[in-house]
Parts: C-alpha cells; sequence; structure tokens
C-alpha cells in the first residue's frame, strides 16, 4: 500500500496522469463508519477505441484515508493494464492448429450441454476446434510458458470483433495491483480462489458455519462493529472451507431498515484468516456502499420469469434490496453452527515468497494449474508497480446473469460430496434462485 501512496503524485494528473482524478466519496447516511475513495483512470477510449466507457472508476474502502486510497488508485490501474493491450501480438489459433503449448480448452469451468443449448444463448462450446486469441501466461506450479485465451486475460474484449467465436463473459477476477510482483500474483490468486469457493457455495447450497463474533481479533471486532452499528443491521461471518484448505470468508449484511438494502455480501480469501476476514468485511463495506447507491436509483425491479431481468452486477444486487428475498440466501447460515476463529489454521508463514509457493502448492494439491499474466504496462512499471491477472483453469467464475452460471466444469459436481455434502445430481439439483454477489 505504502509503494502506491509514495508515487501518487506521479500517477495523478487531470490531463496527462494515468489516473484522472482521486477524491473522497461522500458517506450516505446510515451508512458503515468507513472511509470511501475513489480513482479514475484516464481516457481509455483514446488507448482502445473499442473499450465502451472513456475510463473505469476503482473504489476503496476502509477504515483510514490512505489504505482506502491506495485500494481505489490500485484498482483503477489494474482496469487500466487490463484494458492496454495490443492484440496483434497475440496469435489467433484454434488448440489443434496452435503452434505453442495451450492450456485444454477442456480444462475450464465454463458452461453446460444444456445452458448451450439454449435458445439465443450467447456463448458457444471452448472445444479445441475454437479459434481464439492467446495470451503467454507463467504456470507457477512447473515455471513453464503455457497459453490461455484471451478473452481471460483482458478487458474491453469483444470476442466477435476479434474474429473469435465468443466462450467466455468479461470478468475482472483474478486482476491485482502492487509494488511488489510476488505480492501481486499471490492477491491475484487470492480474488480466483475466492470467487470459486463462493459459486460452488451457492450452486450447491452449502450450508457454512458461523465465525463467533467474540473470537475474532480486537481489529476485525471493530470492522465487524462498524458495519453492524445501525439498528437493525446484523453482520455474520461464514467459513466457506473448500477441499484446498485456504481460508476463505464470507460477510453477509442484512438490514431492516427501509432505505437500506435488505442484504449484502462479500467475501475474502488469504493464507492467514486474519486477512481474510478483514478483507472480507472491507469489501463488504465497499459493498454496501455501491448497493446504496443503486438502491437509490432503482427503486423498483422486477425479476421477471425465471429471474430472467437478473442479468448484471446491479440486477443481482437489486433482487436482495427486497426484504421478501432474503430467505434465498438463509440456506448458508440456518444450521446454526459455529466456530471460533482459532479453529482455521493460519497457512501463512509471513514471507511474501514463501507464501505464494505454499498457495501454488495447495491448488495443485486438488489438480489444477495456477498461471499467471503479467499485464503490466511499461507505463505502470516506470513507477515502480505490477499488475498481474492469475487463471485457475477449472476453478469456476461468478459470472453475472442468472442465465449464465457457470454450470460446466467438475468441481461444482464433486467438491461438494469432498466435504462431506450431499452430491448435486444434475442442474435441476443446483441453487434455482440467483447470488446476491
Amino acid at each position: 500500500m505504502a509503494g502506491l501512496l509514495d508515487i501518487l503524485g506521479s500517477l495523478v494528473d487531470e490531463r496527462v496522469g494515468i489516473i484522472r482524478h482521486v477524491e473522497a466519496l461522500r458517506k450516505d447516511a446510515g451508512a458503515p463508519d468507513f472511509v470511501y475513495m475513489s480513482a479514475q483512470t484516464c481516457n481509455l477510449k483514446v488507448l482502445n477505441p473499442r473499450q465502451h466507457l472513456e475510463g473505469f472508476i476503482g473504489t476503496g474502502v476502509a477504515t483510514d484515508r490512505a489504505r482506502a486510497t491506495a485500494k481505489a488508485v490500485g484498482e483503477a490501474i489494474e482496469r487500466f493494464c487490463a484494458t492496454n493491450y495490443a492484440i496483434d501480438a497475440f496469435p489467433l489459433a484454434t488448440f489443434e492448429s496452435a503452434r505453442f503449448p495451450c492450456i485444454q480448452p477442456e480444462e475450464f469451468a465454463l458452461f453446460s450441454t444444456a445452458q448451450y443449448a439454449q435458445g439465443e444463448f450467447p456463448y458457444s462450446p471452448f472445444t479445441r476446434k475454437t479459434p481464439v486469441h492467446w495470451v503467454p501466461a507463467l504456470d507457477l506450479g512447473t515455471g513453464d510458458a503455457k497459453y490461455v485465451p484471451a478473452a481471460m486475460v483482458f478487458l474491453a474484449y469483444d470476442q466477435r470483433e476479434r474474429d473469435e467465436t465468443p466462450i467466455t463473459q468479461q470478468i475482472s477476477t483474478g486482476l491485482a495491483c502492487h509494488s511488489d510482483p510476488t505480492q501481486a500474483a499471490f492477491s491475484a490468486i487470492c480474488e480466483v480462489i475466492e470467487r470459486d469457493a463462493t459459486a460452488i457455495t451457492w450452486l450447491a447450497k452449502l450450508p457454512r458455519r458461523q465465525l463467533r463474533p467474540d473470537t475474532l481479533s480486537p481489529r476485525n471486532r471493530e470492522l465487524l462493529a462498524r458495519l453492524a452499528q445501525q439498528s437493525g443491521v446484523s453482520v455474520k461471518l461464514l467459513h466457506l472451507a473448500m477441499d484446498h484448505g485456504i481460508p476463505v470468508i464470507l460477510s453477509i449484511r442484512t438490514s431492516t431498515v427501509a432505505e437500506a438494502p435488505a442484504l449484502v455480501a462479500a467475501a475474502g480469501a488469504h493464507l492467514d484468516p486474519e486477512q481474510a476476514v478483514r478483507k472480507s468485511l472491507e469489501e463488504l463495506a465497499q459493498l454496501w456502499a455501491f448497493s446504496q447507491s443503486v438502491k437509490s436509483q432503482r427503486p423498483k425491479f422486477s425479476p421477471g420469469r425465471r429471474w430472467a431481468n437478473v442479468v448484471d452486477i446491479e440486477s443481482h444486487m437489486v433482487l436482495y434490496f427486497d426484504p421478501a428475498n432474503v430467505h434465498l440466501a438463509e440456506f448458508l447460515w440456518k444450521s446454526g453452527d459455529k466456530i471460533a476463529f482459532s479453529e482455521i489454521k493460519n497457512l501463512s508463514v509471513g514471507d511474501s515468497v514463501r507464501d505464494l509457493r505454499l498457495l501454488v502448492e495447495k491448488i495443485t494439491a486438488v489438480n489444477h494449474r495456477v498461471l499467471v499474466v503479467d499485464v503490466t504496462g511499461e507505463d505502470v512499471r516506470s513507477f515502480g508497480l505490477s499488475v498481474f491477472r492469475a487463471v485457475i483453469p477449472g476453478f469456476h467464475p461468478l459470472f453475472m446473469g442468472h442465465r449464465f452460471r457457470a454450470l460446466g466444469g467438475t468441481r461444482l459436481w464433486e467438491v461438494p460430496q469432498k466435504l462431506g455434502f450431499p452430491a448435486l445430481v444434475g442442474e435441476p439439483s443446483t441453487n434455482p434462485a440467483p447470488h446476491p454477489f
């Protein structure tokens, strides 16, 4: 964080800066007591004419201005780098025709056969005969170079405009910025792990154990208190135990206040459960602020038949503004099982290089690869920053739009029973409700 703040003056300029401006956001009435910051990138259309937005806005929330600012600027720089690419540098080929080592298409968790068969489904099966642009990535488990689809690396990437068959939704999961390349890669990987755990928990309707608030560290108890200080508000922390053993924490804020969203949820992953809890709670505060803003702009929403109108991040959130829909998420905490924070093992050794190695070993142990792509632009690198995109083939993405939930791959169908839960029996046994994330 300190590295970003040290160079902030060089990054920010209204006319020529990578970041156009950084500002504090107004805290709405009833908002949790955090500092809310935003950072807007320069005009990205100049760099990428196919970009539909003039710039990305990064947001950061923390209990102090410095940390919130660093998070907002880091997020904006992630988007800047992921959008600023030269597609001609990356070959267009099928897996079968490529003369370079590619990840096999069948390794990725995308959509099911039944989903592809739906009328006007916008994505096609990713097969060995599907032409895509490929980007070199580093396999952290072997040290080998492996190529992955560009559509899974870059943003503002229209697959049809690239003469490709659309195979996946554009998401920002797995992007991270840091002054230490090792920590950037670590954070990027953790985000992919977090989304996989959240997606599988939701789709398989896995009941989770709650953390007892009184067993948290003083710092995290303070964060929890800030989020739950309003009358009618409750915050729960759930441990999303997975096959790899890496701590993932899901925080859920429910409210009976009419003006507030009825339910907001966020997650965090880290080898150190202390950090996973902190990340989850800070993200919860950030998403609550975003949800409150959306709620004021979209006071009425009809989800449609079979959730047909739940099509993007905003509609996923708006669905859970209504107290009548909170019951859809109650399976998460309904068991009432609780654990002490100390029951979650701290896997971190306190060294960034060794922690990254351990993180990769944990994922490799469950038979998945961990790949990273260095998407750092030279202008960003000149400031001593690094941006990575992490890709873990087979880990479930958290797509937006209920129709586009990822029902392909193997983890959704194998991990629940490994954790001691009943196995899913076909797609009809998956959660029929849209996720709130």
